[in-house]
């Protein structure tokens, strides 16, 4: 059993470093931060579900200011009446053996919650829930019932789409409306221009790669949420949509604890490269991070000229520490730690 775990973990492994990866803030920082906990999500595949509401409400707001363009596509509103925890918990189950028999064999895609009955049955036991009810049958029912029926036909529909609640849309929506009443907001995100092709390019949750550069192991992904490329002013604006639970004077502290600076270098890296063939060293990019603070106040913080070269320096250095976690498969302790450098 050993062998054959350690065997799956080589191969794995072997899957991962073959061919050219490519890294969003997000994995960069998890490596650069917790390897141990990369290694685990991006190299064995044993990752979490990150839906927790800060990491998706930002994105949530700006679908909501594009008029739910796209919103179906991403986001699935769950129903606020859903069945009790051991019912999801059994639920979500006998989806990844949904998941499983539909791998085998497509027609199993039609399988609904009481097909797997036994399995349930199996899963009460093993738990030892409802077991005072000796009848199978009465006992099956406990679990194969209406609001868990429903709860599994979400999961089916969800096809990789991010699960939200009614209260996170409706103040995503309130917050979206915000934007949307503000001039200066609209003017800054080009709400109210129009793309031409030639003078003026506003882009929305633009996708983008780049490929690895010289020194770098790994290439760098992400989705922009809003870009306004001005070519007569020779002028690119990247704005980032960012909520917080605190004040906006303590966003700062957020810049820093969640690296939301090495975020907009990035950006900018997949920017100048997305644009590279249309601009020269004449262009200046400005970026701002738009956020909403716990009263709902809303700023665009604009980031100088001066903090993007300190940023930009401190991406060279990071990007040396996780080239050496990508090279030596070293995945132990952030780079600082390994060599030696954290004292107290």
């Amino acid at each position: 059993m050993i062998e054959t775990k350690e065997m799956d973990v080589n191969l794995l492994e072997a899957a991962f470093y073959n061919g050219e990866q490519k890294f969003s803030y997000s994995g960069l920082n998890k490596l650069l931060s917790a390897p141990s906990v990369f290694y685990k999500e991006y190299v064995l595949k044993e990752r979490e579900d990150e839906s927790k509401k800060y990491l998706i409400e930002g994105t949530l707001i700006h679908y909501l200011i594009l008029d739910h363009q796209g919103f179906d596509d991403k986001f699935l509103v769950a129903t606020d009446a859903l069945p009790s925890e051991n019912n999801i918990s059994i639920a979500e189950e006998m989806f990844e053996l949904y998941k499983r028999k539909v791998e085998e064999d497509p027609l199993n895609e039609n399988l609904e919650f009481s097909d797997f009955r036994e399995e349930i049955l199996a899963s009460l036991l093993q738990r030892d829930l409802w077991q005072a009810v000796k009848d199978e049958d009465k006992r099956a029912a406990k679990i194969i019932e209406p609001k868990t029926e429903e709860y599994f036909k979400f999961l089916k529909k969800r096809q990789g789409r991010t699960i939200i609640d009614s209260a996170l849309l409706e103040k995503s929506t309130r917050r979206a409306d915000i934007v949307k009443e503000n001039p200066q907001m609209r003017n800054l995100l080009g709400m109210d221009l129009t793309t031409d092709g030639v003078h003026l390019g506003i882009y929305n949750e633009l996708a983008l790669e780049m490929e690895k550069e010289e020194g770098v192991p790994f290439g760098l992904k992400g989705i922009l949420d809003n870009m306004v490329v001005d070519v007569r002013d020779k002028k690119i604006i990247i704005n980032d949509f960012k909520t917080t639970s605190k004040t906006l004077k303590e966003f700062s502290e957020s810049v820093e604890k969640w690296n939301y600076w090495l975020q907009a270098i990035i950006y900018i890296k997949l920017a100048t490269k997305f644009l590279e063939s249309h601009i020269d060293n004449t262009w200046r990019i400005e970026f701002n991070f738009v956020v909403f603070d716990k009263y709902d106040q809303l700023y665009a913080f604009p980031v100088t000229s001066e903090t993007l070269s300190v940023w930009l320096e401190r991406y060279n250095e990071v990007i040396k520490h996780a080239s050496y976690h990508y090279n030596a498969k070293d995945y132990t302790l952030p780079y600082d730690f390994i060599v030696g450098n954290v004292k107290l």
